[in-house]
């Protein structure tokens, strides 16, 4: 019993050590500050539940969005507010540039999480996207929902300024299928003149 004992513990403490000498390399950063065109800005504060980021439908009721970098990978969540309904997703993105100027992020299939899949497709909500709490309006970035794409080329520029990183609205508009389709992860709040600013909340 007391060699099995100290196995256990021999085991458990090697495991130990390979998690603290191996931890996963994961940045999180959010759009805590949204300002419109004429300098008024809002201050907003991530929502977590024991420790998972999470978006809730209508709290609160403004666009909100996350970057993610996990061990060199970069994935975009977002959530848009409409009249007509709520759109929420995340993309996993195609890496142009990376350095301290600039992070540049391509993106052609976007996962609808949230909100009716139709709105986007055909300019009416009907059909709801059915990830885990979609029912409860909530969505946790760790979900990864992939059951309803939608695919749009869209690329998106962030600058860098002191660990933060900003929103480049004028090169996102000039995504052509931003442009002419009058849609986009960011079309609302660029299309509106707000300037959008990241920082690192893990």
């Amino acid at each position: 019993m007391m060699i099995r004992l100290f196995f256990l513990f021999v085991t458990s403490l090697m495991f130990a050590c390979t998690t603290e000498a191996n931890p996963p390399n994961t940045e999180l950063y959010y759009s805590y500050r949204i300002c419109e065109k004429s300098g008024k800005c809002q201050n907003l504060t991530p929502t977590k539940k024991i420790n998972n980021y999470l978006f809730k439908k209508l709290e609160p009721a403004h666009d909100e969005f996350y970057i993610k970098e996990s061990n060199g990978d970069f994935y975009l969540y977002y959530k848009n507010i409409y009249s007509e309904d709520v759109q929420v997703g995340w993309a996993k993105a195609k890496v142009d540039r990376n350095d301290n100027v600039a992070l540049s992020l391509n993106f052609d299939k976007i996962n609808l999480t949230l909100g009716g899949i139709d709105f986007i497709k055909n300019g009416y909500a009907s059909k709801q996207a059915e990830s885990r709490n979609s029912k409860l309006g909530l969505y946790y970035l760790n979900d990864n929902y992939e059951g309803a794409p939608y695919y749009q080329k869209q690329k998106v520029v962030f600058k860098k300024t002191g660990g933060d990183l900003f929103l480049e609205c004028d090169s996102y508009m000039a995504n052509p299928s931003v442009r002419e389709g009058f849609y986009g992860i960011f079309y609302g709040t660029c299309s509106e003149g707000k300037k959008v600013y990241f920082k690192k909340v893990s």
